[in-house]
Protein backbone atom coordinates (compact mmCIF):
# COMPACT_ATOMS: atom_id res chain seq x y z
CA UNK A 1 0.00 0.00 0.00
CA UNK A 2 2.74 1.80 0.89
CA UNK A 3 4.18 2.14 -2.53
CA UNK A 4 0.70 2.33 -4.37
CA UNK A 5 0.68 5.82 -2.22
CA UNK A 6 4.60 6.70 -3.29
CA UNK A 7 3.82 6.03 -7.05
CA UNK A 8 0.76 7.78 -6.91
CA UNK A 9 2.50 10.72 -5.74
CA UNK A 10 4.73 11.02 -8.43
CA UNK A 11 2.24 10.21 -11.31
CA UNK A 12 -0.16 12.80 -9.94
CA UNK A 13 2.67 15.37 -9.83
CA UNK A 14 3.77 14.70 -13.37
CA UNK A 15 0.51 14.39 -14.41
CA UNK A 16 -0.91 17.98 -13.27
CA UNK A 17 2.72 19.59 -14.99
CA UNK A 18 1.17 17.23 -18.15
CA UNK A 19 -2.51 18.90 -17.74
CA UNK A 20 -1.22 22.17 -17.49
CA UNK A 21 0.66 21.87 -20.92
CA UNK A 22 -1.75 20.58 -22.62
CA UNK A 23 0.87 17.23 -22.83
CA UNK A 24 -0.47 14.35 -20.32
CA UNK A 25 -0.99 12.26 -22.92
CA UNK A 26 2.26 12.24 -24.88
CA UNK A 27 3.94 11.89 -21.51
CA UNK A 28 2.26 8.56 -21.12
CA UNK A 29 3.47 7.62 -24.46
CA UNK A 30 7.18 8.70 -24.17
CA UNK A 31 7.01 6.95 -20.29
CA UNK A 32 5.90 3.21 -22.09
CA UNK A 33 8.49 3.82 -24.63
CA UNK A 34 11.12 4.00 -21.98
CA UNK A 35 10.09 1.65 -19.94
CA UNK A 36 9.61 -1.05 -23.40
CA UNK A 37 13.36 0.04 -23.83
CA UNK A 38 14.15 -0.94 -20.39
CA UNK A 39 12.50 -4.10 -21.02
CA UNK A 40 14.80 -4.96 -23.45
CA UNK A 41 18.35 -3.19 -22.40
CA UNK A 42 18.67 -5.49 -19.04
CA UNK A 43 21.99 -3.74 -18.69
CA UNK A 44 20.86 -0.46 -18.99
CA UNK A 45 18.35 -1.64 -15.89
CA UNK A 46 19.81 -2.98 -13.54
CA UNK A 47 22.22 0.03 -13.67
CA UNK A 48 19.87 2.20 -13.09
CA UNK A 49 17.55 1.13 -10.75
CA UNK A 50 19.39 -0.97 -8.85
CA UNK A 51 21.73 1.24 -6.46
CA UNK A 52 24.87 -1.15 -7.06
CA UNK A 53 26.55 1.79 -9.05
CA UNK A 54 26.97 5.41 -7.00
CA UNK A 55 24.29 7.92 -7.87
CA UNK A 56 26.91 10.11 -10.18
CA UNK A 57 27.14 7.38 -12.45
CA UNK A 58 23.82 6.59 -12.78
CA UNK A 59 22.90 10.57 -13.03
CA UNK A 60 25.17 10.72 -16.11
CA UNK A 61 24.00 7.33 -17.39
CA UNK A 62 20.79 8.50 -17.33
CA UNK A 63 21.16 12.33 -18.62
CA UNK A 64 22.50 10.44 -21.54
CA UNK A 65 19.80 8.37 -21.79
CA UNK A 66 17.42 11.22 -21.70
CA UNK A 67 18.73 12.85 -24.02
CA UNK A 68 19.57 10.18 -26.57
CA UNK A 69 15.39 9.12 -26.47
CA UNK A 70 14.69 13.32 -26.54
CA UNK A 71 12.62 12.63 -23.47
CA UNK A 72 10.77 15.64 -22.61
CA UNK A 73 12.14 17.54 -19.48
CA UNK A 74 9.33 16.80 -17.01
CA UNK A 75 9.76 13.48 -17.29
CA UNK A 76 13.44 13.97 -17.88
CA UNK A 77 12.99 15.67 -14.31
CA UNK A 78 11.09 13.13 -12.72
CA UNK A 79 13.50 10.01 -14.12
CA UNK A 80 15.87 12.33 -11.91
CA UNK A 81 13.96 12.29 -9.31
CA UNK A 82 13.05 8.78 -8.91
CA UNK A 83 16.59 8.16 -9.19
CA UNK A 84 18.60 10.36 -6.50
CA UNK A 85 15.25 9.27 -4.14
CA UNK A 86 16.53 5.29 -5.04
CA UNK A 87 12.94 5.24 -6.17
CA UNK A 88 13.42 3.59 -9.98
CA UNK A 89 11.84 0.40 -9.20
CA UNK A 90 8.82 2.19 -8.90
CA UNK A 91 9.21 3.38 -12.64
CA UNK A 92 6.06 0.60 -13.61
CA UNK A 93 4.03 1.13 -10.88
CA UNK A 94 3.94 5.12 -11.72
CA UNK A 95 3.07 4.67 -15.07
CA UNK A 96 0.24 2.05 -14.00
CA UNK A 97 -1.07 4.91 -11.57
CA UNK A 98 -0.68 7.86 -14.53
CA UNK A 99 -2.67 5.68 -17.16
CA UNK A 100 -5.56 5.72 -14.39
CA UNK A 101 -5.19 9.64 -14.26
CA UNK A 102 -4.88 9.86 -18.03
CA UNK A 103 -8.64 7.38 -18.43
CA UNK A 104 -10.13 9.00 -16.03
CA UNK A 105 -9.19 12.60 -17.41
CA UNK A 106 -10.63 11.12 -20.79
CA UNK A 107 -13.59 9.41 -19.16
CA UNK A 108 -12.56 5.98 -19.72
CA UNK A 109 -11.83 3.09 -17.05
CA UNK A 110 -10.43 -0.07 -17.72
CA UNK A 111 -11.36 -3.62 -15.84
CA UNK A 112 -11.09 -7.34 -16.67
CA UNK A 113 -13.67 -9.62 -17.09
CA UNK A 114 -13.14 -13.63 -16.66
CA UNK A 115 -15.17 -16.33 -17.93
CA UNK A 116 -14.81 -19.63 -18.04
CA UNK A 117 -15.00 -20.23 -22.04
CA UNK A 118 -13.66 -17.97 -24.02
CA UNK A 119 -16.20 -15.02 -24.35
CA UNK A 120 -17.49 -13.73 -27.85
CA UNK A 121 -16.58 -9.86 -28.53
CA UNK A 122 -20.36 -9.52 -29.21
CA UNK A 123 -21.06 -10.61 -25.48
CA UNK A 124 -18.33 -8.52 -24.28
CA UNK A 125 -19.37 -5.67 -26.27
CA UNK A 126 -23.02 -5.42 -24.66
CA UNK A 127 -21.34 -5.87 -20.91
CA UNK A 128 -19.22 -3.16 -21.80
CA UNK A 129 -21.83 -0.97 -23.14
CA UNK A 130 -24.17 -1.84 -19.99
CA UNK A 131 -20.97 -0.98 -17.55
CA UNK A 132 -19.98 2.44 -19.52
CA UNK A 133 -24.40 3.57 -19.45
CA UNK A 134 -23.92 2.67 -15.37
CA UNK A 135 -20.71 4.20 -14.43
CA UNK A 136 -21.41 6.81 -17.01
CA UNK A 137 -17.51 6.75 -18.20
CA UNK A 138 -15.87 4.41 -21.00
CA UNK A 139 -15.64 0.83 -19.97
CA UNK A 140 -12.58 -1.40 -21.94
CA UNK A 141 -12.08 -4.77 -20.43
CA UNK A 142 -9.61 -7.31 -20.92
CA UNK A 143 -10.54 -10.92 -21.54
CA UNK A 144 -9.24 -13.62 -19.56
CA UNK A 145 -10.66 -17.33 -19.33
CA UNK A 146 -10.92 -19.02 -15.95
CA UNK A 147 -12.24 -22.76 -15.92
CA UNK A 148 -12.38 -22.79 -12.04
CA UNK A 149 -15.45 -20.54 -12.58
CA UNK A 150 -17.53 -23.64 -14.30
CA UNK A 151 -20.21 -20.62 -15.71
CA UNK A 152 -20.90 -17.06 -15.56
CA UNK A 153 -18.64 -13.90 -15.67
CA UNK A 154 -16.48 -12.38 -13.02
CA UNK A 155 -15.83 -8.30 -13.72
CA UNK A 156 -13.52 -6.10 -12.03
CA UNK A 157 -13.30 -2.51 -12.18
CA UNK A 158 -10.77 -0.34 -10.01
CA UNK A 159 -10.58 -2.99 -7.41
CA UNK A 160 -14.76 -3.37 -7.70
CA UNK A 161 -15.62 -7.28 -8.38
CA UNK A 162 -18.93 -8.38 -9.74
CA UNK A 163 -19.25 -11.21 -9.47
CA UNK A 164 -21.77 -13.26 -11.33
CA UNK A 165 -19.87 -16.88 -11.72
CA UNK A 166 -21.68 -20.32 -11.34
CA UNK A 167 -18.68 -20.83 -8.74
CA UNK A 168 -19.63 -17.91 -6.48
CA UNK A 169 -23.23 -18.83 -6.80
CA UNK A 170 -22.92 -22.13 -5.72
CA UNK A 171 -20.64 -20.42 -2.69
CA UNK A 172 -23.61 -18.35 -1.61
CA UNK A 173 -26.04 -21.06 -1.90
CA UNK A 174 -24.19 -23.05 0.86
CA UNK A 175 -23.30 -20.24 2.67
CA UNK A 176 -27.23 -19.44 3.13
CA UNK A 177 -28.20 -23.57 3.96
CA UNK A 178 -25.27 -23.47 6.22
CA UNK A 179 -26.90 -20.45 7.88
CA UNK A 180 -30.61 -21.76 7.93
Amino acid sequence: MISQSIARKYAKGLFNVGEKNGKYREYFTEFNEVLKIFDKEDRLKKALMFPLVEVEKRKELLGDVTRMLQISSPLAALFTMLLENNRMTYLPLIKDVYGELVDEKEGRVKGAIWSAYPLEEATKNRIEKELSAKLHKEVLLTSHEDRGLIGGIKVMIRGTIIDGSVKQQLATLKENILKE
